[in-house]
């Protein structure tokens, strides 16, 4: 496993903030972004950077403030937008960690010097850099990689406090755990407007099942449910991008199909194919 690898760019970038307080404000959105943002946690606790979380409207004058990773920085999404427009002008400096970037031409016009933005693929660096002139525009990797597993699985302690809620979320979803674990191949396809369409099956949106909650003490449960369904599931198709990058650090067989922008297929290319051969693509045809 090339984590190491993965996590080095991030790590450099935040380095500097070690035994200092920064505000962090952690992405909404399904069990994906929660093993993003517990992700996040893990990363700083290696750093040592002590952190307060914040939402859009908190006063920030004269700190540093890191935005939380992922897919939210496109126009059908507003939560890092209006982060940005809220903390432009007051912030010292803010650093978005990697993420997904289309459209949002205006406010990267706006960036100035005291702003970061890394990318977790090609075409989201090649689009900030073209308009976040001002910026710093850097490629890195999803913050997922950054996930201490054996810290997060292997507690039993964890495993009795999140078991309860991993079943309660199964059985509201109608799901029956052991029938999928007896098929040869389980389909975790998202059901939301980001789909491309069917991808062969649709067992669950495990994502969505498991969305617990993003900010710091959901996320950990979330995350954990997330990771343990698909370590206990059998070879995994999804369009899902985090059920592959789970699929990725937990080394299971997993296709990965994309959804309707290519934001599985940008990260599928930088961080995936080269160092996670059990996580193929399929492109639609």
């Amino acid at each position: 496993m090339t984590l190491p690898y993965h996590r080095m760019l991030v790590e450099e970038v935040l380095r500097p903030l070690r035994n200092r307080s920064v505000c962090f404000l952690p992405n909404s959105g399904n069990a994906g972004d929660s093993l993003i943002n517990l992700a996040t946690l893990h990363c700083f606790d290696r750093l040592g950077i002590r952190f307060e979380a914040v939402g859009v409207g908190a006063n920030v004058a004269g700190r540093t403030v890191l935005l939380g990773g992922g897919g939210n920085f496109i126009p059908a999404y507003a939560t890092i937008r209006n982060a940005f427009t809220d903390f432009l002008d007051k912030a010292k400096e803010i650093i978005l960690l990697p993420h997904t970037v289309r459209g949002n031409e205006d406010l990267l016009a706006r960036m100035g010097r005291n702003v970061t933005l890394i990318c977790r693929d090609v075409e989201s660096y090649q689009h900030a850099a073209t308009h976040a002139a001002q910026a710093l525009v850097l490629l890195g990797h999803d913050m997922a990689f950054h996930t201490d597993l054996p810290r997060l699985l292997d507690s039993t302690e964890a495993a009795a406090s999140y078991q309860p809620a991993f079943v309660e979320a199964l059985e509201k979803a109608k799901v029956d755990l052991p029938a999928l674990q007896r098929k040869a191949r389980v389909f975790y396809a998202r059901h939301d407007g980001e789909s491309a369409g069917r991808i062969g099956g649709a067992d669950a949106d495990i994502s969505q099942i498991f969305a617990f909650g993003t900010w710091p003490g959901k996320a950990q449960g979330a995350a954990w449910a997330l990771l343990e369904m698909i370590r206990t599931s059998p070879p995994i198709e999804t369009d899902r991008l985090h059920v592959g990058i789970g699929a990725a650090l937990l080394g299971k067989d997993c296709v990965l199909h994309d959804n309707n922008y290519g934001k599985n297929a940008g990260v599928w290319r930088h961080s995936l194919r080269h160092h996670f051969p059990h996580v193929a693509f399929k492109a639609k045809t």
